[in-house]
């Protein structure tokens, strides 16, 4: 047996459980708190909910966050490229799915995949699509003020000529994307719902069969009574952190465990970590843990982020390593080798919050969450 073989055949074993063992990092995702947050913003907007599941689901896992959902109600899943999209269909998850990524035509032609329609996201690539007679369902992107991706506002009636002319190509959905949502009284929003308003009716007067007209994500989701819209694309806010205006009553789903793997006294002007980067100014009871920058815990978080054991707060001293993290625990009475350690806690009230953080990293949420690697296997919890 070749080692690639071998390696492939490891993972597999893994994956099926054939190998038990005990794992130092515990990554869990609530179901609960997903579908919670997911119905919350059902009933506060009577609009479908679609999904955001890109970039490994916020950190939170593709297909475990895309099984949670399996059975409810949603138009469609959103993924940012092809990839998400064939592993999705590989693990057997049938639910619609929008690819609001770049597909390269090449994708198209090779590998077709049920129920997947892909974003178009220039009019150069509408073109292409035309020339190339391939049978597709898209979702069309007009650019209203992001100026990222999508068809441009003049740009539009040509596209929509070209549409008619191609009835291979299924027009299922038009849509834009909002660069300031998370700003109160933002004038670019303003703009930016007049002129999607006024696309989508020239659009709907031009092809009536399209199915789905989206514009707000998260933030954006406040401002949806006055948007033209069926649909609202909901990424961060399915994990429980909000970014937008106003208050929605949302639950974080993720949070990460370790355990103590080492524990020593050090005295008054003794160093710890890399750099000498902390100084005890007193006798210190410190733990190292086994999860450091590769595991998602920010570098700049040392000397500076939290951690909980029993409950209790315990600061970040010296540098976070790739693999090792060192805490203060001199106010935990019990800490001891292999005490569980809440690295990351679904307390939006806790030190270690995601949102909180990201506010003593200078960073926003989305970011922390997305560098917790993938090969930390998540685990679905049901509360």
């Amino acid at each position: 047996m070749d080692h690639f073989h071998y390696i492939r055949g490891l993972f597999r074993a893994l994956r099926a459980r054939k190998f038990q063992y005990q794992r130092l990092v515990e990554v869990t995702v609530s179901r609960e708190a997903i579908l919670h947050n997911l119905h919350t913003f059902e009933d506060l907007y009577g609009k479908g909910v679609a999904p955001v599941l890109k970039s490994n689901a916020y950190g939170h896992g593709l297909v475990e966050t895309a099984k949670i959902l399996r059975g409810e109600r949603v138009p469609f899943l959103c993924v940012d490229s092809f990839f998400e999209a064939l592993v999705l269909r590989n693990e057997r998850i049938t639910t619609p799915i929008l690819i609001i990524g770049y597909t390269p035509l090449e994708n198209l032609k090779k590998r077709p995949l049920k129920e997947v329609s892909f974003a178009v996201i220039s009019l150069d690539e509408l073109e292409r699509l035309a020339s190339s007679g391939l049978r597709v369902a898209i979702h069309l992107e007009v650019d209203t003020g992001m100026h990222r991706h999508g068809i441009m506002l003049n740009e539009l009636d040509r596209a929509l000529a070209l549409l008619a002319k191609n009835p291979q190509i299924a027009l299922e959905g038009i849509y834009t994307h909002l660069a300031d949502a998370d700003t109160s009284h933002s004038p670019h929003v303003a703009r930016q719902i007049t002129q999607w308003n006024a696309a989508a009716a020239e659009a709907r007067k031009k092809i009536p069969s399209i199915r789905y007209f989206h514009c707000a994500q998260t933030a954006g989701s406040f401002y949806s009574s006055r948007i033209d819209a069926n649909v609202i694309r909901i990424g961060i806010g399915l994990y429980g952190i909000y970014s937008g205006v106003g208050n929605i009553s949302l639950r974080p789903a993720l949070e990460m465990r370790t355990r103590i793997t080492s524990l020593r006294t050090i005295e008054a002007g003794e160093y710890v970590g890399y750099n000498a980067a902390f100084k005890a100014e007193q006798r210190m009871r410190i733990a190292s843990i086994p999860v450091g920058y590769h595991e998602g815990i920010d570098r700049r978080l040392s000397n500076r982020g939290f951690v909980t054991v029993s409950g209790i707060p315990c600061g970040i001293v010296g540098r976070v390593s790739m693999n090792i993290t060192s805490i203060d625990v001199s106010r935990v009475p019990d800490a001891a080798i292999d005490k569980e350690v809440v690295v990351v806690s679904a307390d939006p009230k806790d030190p270690n919050s995601i949102a909180r953080m990201a506010e003593i990293c200078g960073a926003i949420p989305y970011e922390l969450l997305v560098h917790i690697p993938e090969g930390l296997r998540r685990t679905i919890k049901d509360a």
